[in-house]
């Protein structure tokens, strides 16, 4: 099962020295009051509990802080997807009990509000998107969670400051701990069930007298898969570096991070399976390297840089700029198997790809109105669509090349902007707030070259910039260039009744991304060629209005939502009378209405309660056709994999040194296909933290033991599917992580 060696990673063994090292340079630190600002965080909101609701906006804006995601997150150290767990609307699902499983393809385990952010990684760092749509892991393991200081989350009409790419699920954005002004050690070192191993330590210099400061950290990770055979990670390396230079009103950040990750991958259920976890919980990839069922051939490796630059200059109080270039590559594969019947296939899947741009904002104060006008731009290389990919037969145990399944070049880059203006008053009571963004794509130009018989035998068996240099293009099968504009409008409000007692709404536009899976498509009926498939591509768009209150009562509050959304051209997979053929298209109607709650109470100093609530309602407005141009009635159904109720409760007990978190989280019943013949069962888990730690004049230390799935429930939390499944034995289920211990022991100098 796995590698089972216990040994503790190379990276611990030199955390004491390191921690030594900068020990000896705090000297050079700065105290003054200058120094604070690089402790700090661009947005603030008063700290109610561990579910925060940001009060200082009319939108739905949640945000979770470096507290919550050390006592509430799963313990892998990364994904910013598991932080948003406790948050109304959202239901996160990963193969594992640590979230560090990649899963392959475009769904990553994130629905909010029934929507899911397909098509690849969601959300930005420091505001910006340091990847395009695509398969890959993206930013999702790219950052350790002990350098972020805080993620939001926003919901509904996305104001459009917050800009990403796509956000008809709500944005995203991970705050960057920059270097701190005092120097600064932390080092930790967790241990767990499976096997679980993960070292981490961060260096912070301080401020030197020149306005000088920077950081350094690094991280190992290793895990066995909790069920079959084979790691999860095998390995999961990250370095992370900072500096910060400030002078006088200018002030220069720069970040670099490098991870390197390698797993094998969880192998989905049927619903048969699914049904009967007695039997098949912990059922996966065989032993066997004669068959492309072998663990072996079902794995991953990838690499994801980083490198990202803010310039921020003070002109005046009340005017500053921000400029921030950025540049990302992924560079990996999927290894898995191809064919549901011929157990010899296995494909591997090339990613490497690059993003850069740039993104700016103007904010100034005029008329005791804040104004910020911006622009960015991003830049990206497919895969998302899947450009190539190699065909191997399962020969003696070993892979044999057998042909190029997909064989393509990116001629275009496909490239995003966003220019957008937004403006903010208060009158008294009333706090007013809107904008535009006007959103431009442009699809990328792809040549695709003939595969399969006409790239088959060993001597096609080199790179893809070498194969492509030798095939012959497929005029049929390439696509040209498209261009997309989209106004998008936004607008809130917020009034304080009372000391006690606000209201809000917000009302806004969102877009979502075209159906790229129709690149791929193989040419039927009058479709001769994949421009036509190409040309009636459009992006998704949403509209989406909030209604809530802001209840404060002593120590009690409580943050209800009602909001109500239509989607237009999202992407389902159905029929096409022109084509004969079913295949994924952008024309899905859909509409969403729903119920939140975040609640707190602290009853006393030492002891927090918290819980969120919601109720989500989120269907198609009409019929569609499946396979043969039959009528499937969905209209007035629920989603696949979209739950009408969900919740959690938890608690903070913190007396004499302990903290005490135990945490329900419960999931409603779903139907996992469109024609209601696939159900999954509600499920409720629990997870407990126990905490005990100290500070002295040297430092601070705790250690923590957190069970995750405290009883063991057997459960199906993933279901890969998309928003039309009418699938009878397609394997799309995953279930959920038995019981997990692990314990972590934290130092800071």
């Amino acid at each position: 099962m796995g590698n089972t060696a216990n040994t503790v990673p190379s990276l611990s063994r030199i955390a004491l020295a390191l921690s030594a090292a900068l020990c000896a340079n705090s000297s050079h630190a700065g105290e003054s009051a200058k120094d604070q600002i690089l402790e700090t965080v661009s947005v603030t909101a008063s700290k109610e509990g561990l579910t925060q609701p940001d009060s200082s906006t009319p939108s739905t804006v949640y945000q979770v802080d470096r507290e919550s995601m050390r006592l509430l997150d799963t313990p892998g150290g990364t994904n910013p997807y598991t932080a948003l767990a406790e948050i109304p609307g959202v239901k996160v699902s990963t193969a594992d009990a640590y979230g560090l499983d990649n899963m392959r393809g475009g769904q990553k385990g994130l629905r909010v509000r029934g929507e899911v952010s397909t098509h690849g990684v969601a959300g930005t760092l420091e505001g910006v998107s340091l990847g395009g749509p695509g398969p890959g892991p993206g930013y999702l393991f790219l950052f350790d969670k002990e350098n972020i200081a805080r993620i939001t989350f926003a919901q509904g009409a996305v104001s459009p400051d917050r800009p990403g790419l796509f956000n008809v699920y709500g944005a995203i954005n991970s705050e960057l701990l920059w270097p701190r002004a005092t120097a600064h050690a932390d080092v930790s070192y967790s241990t767990g069930s499976n096997n679980f191993q993960r070292a981490f330590v961060r260096l912070d210099s301080g401020q030197f007298s020149t306005g000088t400061a920077f950081f350094l950290s690094a991280s190992e990770t290793s895990a066995d898969k909790w069920r079959g055979y084979g790691e999860a990670p095998a390995s999961r390396k990250n370095i992370e570096f900072a500096i910060q230079q400030t002078t006088g009103d200018l002030r220069l950040r720069l970040l670099l991070a490098h991870n390197e990750q390698e797993q094998h991958a969880y192998k989905a259920l049927t619903y048969a399976q699914a049904t009967n976890l007695d039997t098949y919980r912990k059922y996966d990839y065989s032993n066997n390297p004669a068959t492309s069922d072998y663990y072996g051939f079902n794995r991953q490796d990838f690499t994801n840089q980083a490198a990202l630059a803010e310039i921020d200059y003070d002109f005046s109080p009340t005017t500053s700029l921000s400029i921030k270039p950025y540049y990302a590559r992924e560079e990996g594969n999927y290894l898995y198997a191809s064919s549901e019947t011929d157990s010899t296939q296995v494909q591997k899947w090339l990613i490497d790809h690059t993003t850069y741009g740039i993104a700016s904002e103007l904010r100034t104060t005029l008329a005791d109105t804040l104004f910020k006008l911006g622009y960015s731009w991003t830049s990206t290389e497919p895969p998302g669509p899947p450009t190539t990919r190699k065909q191997y037969r399962v020969t003696g145990g070993q892979l044999v090349f057998q042909q190029w399944a997909l064989l393509s070049r990116v001629v275009d880059r496909y490239e995003f902007s966003n220019t957008y203006l937004t403006a903010e008053h208060r009158f008294g009571r009333l706090q007013v707030n809107g904008g535009v963004r006007y959103a431009e794509q442009k699809l990328p130009a792809i040549d695709a070259y003939r595969a399969m018989a006409a790239t088959a035998g060993a001597t096609w068996d080199v790179s893809a910039d070498a194969a492509i240099a030798r095939a012959v293009k497929d005029p049929t099968r390439s696509v040209s260039s498209r261009d997309f504009a989209s106004w998008l409008p936004q607008a809130g409000l917020s009034y304080s009744i009372s000391e006690a007692v606000e209201v809000h709404a917000s009302l806004g536009k969102n877009i979502g991304a075209p159906s790229f899976d129709a690149f791929n498509q193989p040419l039927a009926g009058t479709f001769t060629s994949s421009q036509q498939y190409w040309d009636q591509l459009k992006p998704e768009t949403s509209t989406s209005l909030d209604l809530g209150a802001r209840l404060r009562f002593g120590s009690i509050y409580l943050d209800p939502t009602i909001y109500f959304s239509r989607s237009n051209n999202k992407a389902v997979s159905v029929y096409s009378p022109a084509t004969t053929k079913v295949y994924s298209q952008n024309v899905g109607k859909t509409e969403g209405s729903g119920l939140q709650l975040a609640a707190g109470w602290k009853p006393m100093a030492s002891l927090q309660l918290f819980s969120a609530l919601s109720y989500s309602r989120s269907t198609f407005r009409e019929n569609v056709l499946t396979t043969g141009g039959a009528v499937l009635p969905v209209d007035g159904k629920q989603l696949p994999d979209v739950p009408e109720w969900m919740g959690n409760i938890g608690a903070a007990w913190q007396h004499g040194g302990w903290t005490v978190v135990p945490v329900v989280q419960y999931v409603g019943s779903r139907w996992a296909t469109s024609n209601y013949d696939q159900k999954i069962d509600a499920y409720s888990t629990t997870d407990l933290t126990v905490t005990y730690g100290s500070k002295g004049i040297w430092g601070s230390w705790d250690v923590s033991l957190a069970a995750l799935n405290l009883f063991d429930r057997k459960y199906i939390g993933q279901v890969s599917t998309s928003e039309i499944n009418t699938s009878t034995s397609g394997a799309i289920y995953y279930p959920g992580a038995p019981r997990t211990l692990v314990a972590t022991l934290r130092l800071g100098f």
